[in-house]
């Protein structure tokens, strides 16, 4: 998935009460995150950078990480910043400890940006409704701008799909390739990066194997080294027998990702085609250079992944490319004059497609789902899912969501406007289909295309509970995990559960992997349990939720009742990741022919109360 872990909130309001009483102008900061960066060399910058992206996974106990909230979206604004600099000597090396001057000042960066947003009252209390609404917009901010964009690859590969395919000739005409293509060429890097590895791999994994089957043959082989004079084991690795296995020892992860320009070019794509494909990949060094680099900015080092160094090329991980080509395109169509609306129409129709698809590849066949239906001749719903005396009412919504502002008292009304388009209404739209079920009349499922046609008749007594879904093409961070903070809605009603396309589906493959044949009655009971959750829950991820339940049940129904403050942790989303490593079940999912091979991983499995309770005045 690779993202940032999630966000530790109360980590982060911890820190920001500290630099609220000792921040210093933003400007003096960056001036000195430039002055740590100006004499380190390109190459040993781009390499470390990489390897704090492919590392992630390591955080929690990794010292590179140590003084970061948000890893990765706080490397790719480091690389900005490194390009920013007009004048720079590339005489050092990066070594740990100017990495630790630098982590702490990128952690200043981001919590000066959070304070500003968090006390815009000169550090006061306004004592009023707008102390609750820039609660809402901070929250807010640091879970857009804290967090990386949190997805499989293989989802944003099916987006490209769905989505872009259907326009090639757009993307053709405008950017001279098609997305096959596009597509081609990253899965050509993707494996450049593949093999580097396992070449890296091979030279340990070998001899490595040899000696574990025949440990008598390893003893006398160090007794050799032994009776040669050479006694310490650290340099056994030196010995002409040794030479080479241990390369990986001491091989930074991020020099994998560094190819030369002929390996690169070497595809079957037109010469042409393929020029072009760099030069939208490429990062244009020289259009950052001298400009002043925000921390709350779009980084270049997103939507321009790939980093030429003479004639090599830093060629990152797949996701950042996929990524890059997507959002890039995609803005672009939502734009263009002539086409735009025509886009947006397409791609919602394509958006309900894949919720679809989702509910019918989960529940059994036996289940009845019903699409573009209506239940009350009037309007018209998205879709049902009938599963013995149960109902799941879905809204599918893709709206977007703006970045918000950085005043938080500006910012609260477009938050509050965009999630009002999406879960508001979604939610709303859903109510009234409950409205009619619970009604204690039979209902009638009626065709929307024509309200006359009866697709099924639903008898009172046959329902006994019924349950809404709203799901998002984007993630809403906190506001959605916790629909209290925001969502208008009766007391006596029920919370629906709005989650993004991406944790929903991911959702439903672990629990098919896990739960054979009872996956969609535990779904069920998750949905109960988890509206319980909204008013005491501090999350910005789904998947912790989702994991939580997953891994521990029992503890996850306890505390749905509780009445403190639960701030999910990133270890309990861990298992969607490990389970990944393994197979998670997605349609064409890459490196399979590898996964087969694999064992699951270790992961947290359990998780202590007093770990995931704050004080609910943090």
């Amino acid at each position: 998935m690779m993202n940032d872990g999630d966000y530790n909130y109360a980590e982060a309001f911890r820190k920001m009460m500290f630099f609220k009483e000792h921040h210093r102008p933003i400007e003096d900061i960056v001036a000195e995150l430039q002055h740590e960066l100006s004499p380190v060399t390109e190459e040993s910058l781009l390499i470390h950078a990489m390897r704090m992206i492919l590392e992630l996974e390591y955080r929690t106990v990794s010292p590179l990480y140590q003084h970061l909230q948000s890893p990765m979206r706080q490397t790719l604004y480091l690389m900005d910043v490194y390009y920013s600099i007009s004048d720079r000597e590339e005489l050092v090396e990066m070594d740990a400890e100017r990495w630790n001057r630098i982590a702490l000042l990128l952690d200043e960066i981001e919590m000066t940006y959070f304070i500003n947003i968090g006390f815009p009252n000169n550090g006061d209390f306004f004592h009023d409704h707008r102390d609750e609404q820039v609660g809402v917009a901070l929250a807010t901010f640091m879970g857009y701008f804290g967090n990386a964009l949190m997805s499989y690859e293989e989802q944003t590969h099916d987006r490209i799909i769905r989505y872009l395919k259907p326009y090639d000739s757009y993307i053709q005409s405008h950017y001279g390739f098609t997305v096959d293509d596009a597509l081609l060429f990253i899965l050509h890097v993707r494996q450049l990066n593949n093999d580097k590895l396992n070449d890296t791999l091979k030279s340990f994994a070998d001899p490595f194997s040899f000696y574990m089957s025949h440990p008598k043959e390893w003893q006398k082989l160090t007794q050799k080294f032994i009776d040669r004079g050479v006694t310490d084991p650290h340099e056994w690795k030196n010995q002409p027998e040794l030479k080479g296995m241990l390369n990986i020892l001491t091989t930074n992860p991020g020099e994998i990702h560094i190819h030369s320009r002929d390996v690169l070019l070497d595809v079957d794509i037109d010469g042409d085609v393929l020029q072009r494909l760099l030069e939208f990949f490429s990062y244009d060094k020289q259009s950052i250079q001298g400009k002043t680099v925000y921390y709350a900015d779009k980084h270049h080092s997103e939507s321009h992944p790939l980093i030429q160094l003479d004639d090599r090329y830093l060629c990152p991980i797949n996701k950042f490319l996929l990524e890059g080509m997507f959002y890039r395109i995609d803005n672009e169509l939502m734009r263009d004059q002539k086409l735009g609306q025509k886009y947006k129409q397409d791609k919602d129709k394509a958006f309900e497609k894949k919720v679809e698809e989702l509910f019918r590849c989960f529940f059994p066949q036996k289940t009845k789902i019903f699409t573009n239906y209506s239940v009350d001749g009037v309007a018209e719903n998205d879709l049902l899912v009938v599963i013995g005396d149960t109902c799941i009412v879905v809204e599918i919504k893709n709206c977007g969501f703006r970045e918000p502002f950085r005043d938080p008292i500006k910012s609260f009304p477009r938050i509050k406007k965009d999630y009002s388009k999406a879960i508001q209404l979604g939610y709303e739209q859903c109510k009234r289909v409950e409205d009619v079920l619970l009604s204690g009349n039979d209902v009638d499922i009626l065709e929307a295309s024509n309200m006359k046609k009866v697709q099924y008749h639903l008898k009172s007594k046959n329902i006994r509970a019924v349950w809404s879904v709203v799901v998002t093409d984007f993630k809403y961070g906190i506001i959605q995990t916790d629909l209290a903070s925001l969502l208008d809605k009766d007391e006596e009603s029920l919370y629906p559960w709005s989650v993004c396309v991406d944790d929903i589906e991911a959702f439903f493959l672990l629990m098919r992997k896990m739960l054979k044949g009872i996956a969609s009655h535990r779904f069920v009971e998750f949905l109960e349990y988890r509206e319980r959750l909204h008013g005491h829950i501090l999350c910005s991820d789904e998947l912790e939720i989702c994991g939580w339940y997953l891994n521990d049940r029992e503890q996850f129904k306890e505390c749905a009742d509780m009445e403190s403050l639960i701030n999910t942790t990133p270890n309990m989303g861990t298992i969607f990741d490990a389970y990944y490593r393994v197979g998670l079940g997605f349609k064409n999912e890459f490196d399979m022919d590898n996964k087969r091979h694999y064992s699951l991983p270790d992961y947290p499995r359990e998780f202590s109360l007093k770990g995931i309770s704050v004080d609910s005045d943090l």
